[in-house]
């Protein structure tokens, strides 16, 4: 295992260099599939992470019934009502070639709809033949998990981040391997990433995150909050969209480290720093909304100095 400083500090590795030639746009578009009628803080909280550790511009597909709640949270998002169209695919397909990552899940619910859509969106993004945008990376969350069997992405050449905690890595691991732990392990992670067929990282959030791609397991051990409220699972699969993107970019390994790796690292650490900030200045009384503010002190904190 490396030390958490070495690993910081190939985490900065992938951050983009800022210049005033930037247009916008480059340093990440990333879309957030989630959100119906019951459920809209959490992909807004997603959507705004993004934004917040480096992302340009942020797209949230979400229920009709969503949009206009989630669009009163924040001016910065562009949020578009299509994800409980009938023809959710077709309206959706422009959009998703604008991409550089997708995040799915946050707030995305149960319903067959729901589960519908995001099953077509999988099979549509794994489709070499009819999706241009072959390496995007993907974060599924959530719900998303649901519809994640062994051949989904088998052809996919991008990366596919699964972010389950630990409830959600037990019905991940009794779907695909027909057995069920309540208290994960690193092997445990280890044996449902070996049953998945393709380019995956499992982020198994926890008291300790651990981190998996098939050829290299690390635990993020940066302190986090005892206060465990809604939402931050939220602000780690945003946050993990962006760094995904960045990491996407490389074109030669700066770290003997795989730079998808390293992003789930990054939006690990940063996620838990954000959190322990949070909980230091609220206590208890913390709510995700504390956290959202203090991702920028986090950030300068980890990769800034």
């Amino acid at each position: 295992m490396s030390s958490h400083i070495h690993m910081l500090n190939k985490c900065k590795t992938l951050l983009p260099v800022l210049s005033h030639t930037l247009h916008k746009g480059q340093s990440g578009r990333i879309g957030v599939i989630g959100g119906c009628e019951e459920y809209t803080g959490a992909p807004y909280y997603a959507a705004i992470s993004a934004l917040r550790t480096g992302a340009d511009i942020v797209y949230v597909f979400c229920f009709k019934s969503a949009a206009p709640i989630i669009k009163s949270f924040s001016p910065e998002l562009i949020v578009l009502p299509y994800l409980d169209s009938p023809n959710c695919i077709e309206i959706l397909k422009p959009w998703l070639e604008k991409l550089h990552s997708l995040v799915v899940g946050p707030g995305l619910g149960n319903s067959s709809t729901a589960q519908g859509a995001v099953m077509r969106i999988f099979e549509h993004i794994s489709r070499e033949s009819t999706f241009n945008n072959k390496r995007m990376p993907i974060i599924a969350d959530a719900e998303s998990l649901n519809v994640i069997k062994p051949e989904t992405f088998q052809n996919y050449k991008g990366c596919v981040y699964l972010t389950p905690n630990i409830h959600e890595l037990t019905k991940l691991s009794n779907r695909l391997i027909g057995s069920q732990t309540y208290e994960p392990t690193v092997t445990d992670v280890q044996t449902v990433i070996n049953k998945l067929r393709g380019n995956y990282v499992v982020v198994l959030k926890g008291a300790e995150d651990i981190i998996v791609n098939g050829r290299e397991t690390l635990v993020c051990t940066e302190q986090g909050s005892v206060r465990r409220c809604g939402g931050q699972g939220d602000i780690l699969a945003g946050s993990m969209g962006t760094f995904a993107y960045w990491a996407s970019k490389q074109t030669f390994c700066a770290s003997e480290i795989d730079p998808e790796i390293l992003a789930a690292y990054a939006a690990s650490a940063l996620t838990r720093l954000t959190n322990k900030l949070a909980f230091e200045a609220k206590g208890r009384n913390m709510i995700t909304t504390d956290i959202v503010e203090l991702l920028p002190n986090a950030f300068q904190s980890l990769f800034d100095n």
